[in-house]
């Protein structure tokens, strides 16, 4: 039985990559590099030290990893007022915690980048501990698909990871939630996405069974 859900924030409460990629694509421009619309699918869901990692590859950066990382933050920080909340992910946490269901979120981003988009979600929710915290790529030692970050979140709320759900947007964070041992759903935006096996490909929150989880 399930006792925990586990929520991704960027692409899966928030519609929040497109801002993330226009962040990555505004620095790199007021620095005279350019990034493809190609490299949006490339970069989903990884940490920023994996994106710097990619770009340096493509075309050396004028930027080292932190300057890159704090003016992405910045810009996206600037705009989090415009981010939109995904269509019918924060209706389902209101939901969840209505029915007395522990929630947190995971996150591969920052701690600035994540703790701007929790107050962002709080204040859409209006319901004091309907996630009971935000776990950061700053929380812990390695980021998805790492299994830690999801195993830390358990950790965090007293439940054993075979009791939590993870919802993920992307295949990285699939994988993280599935190496953690966990029932792990996938929410893609872009059906072009290609995951390892995990336990519902789902295209709207509503295909699922929710209340077959907690029996």
């Amino acid at each position: 039985m399930i006792e925990a859900v586990l929520w991704d924030i960027d692409g899966t409460l928030l519609d929040s990559e497109p801002f993330h990629f226009k962040s990555i694509v505004a620095v790199c421009e007021a620095h005279g590099q350019t990034v493809p619309k190609s490299d949006y699918d490339r970069l989903l869901g990884r940490s920023m030290a994996e994106v710097y990692a990619m770009l340096n590859a493509a075309q050396p950066m004028p930027l080292d990893l932190p300057q890159l990382a704090a003016a992405c933050s910045d810009y996206y920080v600037a705009n989090v007022a415009d981010v939109p909340a995904r269509a019918g992910a924060l209706e389902k946490v209101a939901e969840l915690a209505e029915r007395g269901i522990l929630q947190a979120c995971v996150s591969n981003s920052g701690r600035r980048v994540v703790e701007a988009n929790f107050s962002a979600i709080e204040d859409t929710i209006a319901m004091p501990d309907a996630l009971r915290f935000a776990l950061s790529r700053d929380d812990v030692a390695h980021g998805k698909p790492h299994p830690e970050p999801y195993l830390r979140a358990a950790e965090r709320l007293g439940v054993h990871p075979s009791a939590c759900l993870v919802v993920e947007d992307s295949p990285i964070g699939a994988r993280s939630g599935k190496a953690a041992g966990m029932v792990t759903i996938a929410w893609p935006q872009h059906a072009t996405l290609e995951f390892d096996p995990v336990d519902h490909l789902i295209a709207d929150l509503h295909d699922l069974d929710w209340p077959a989880f907690f029996r």
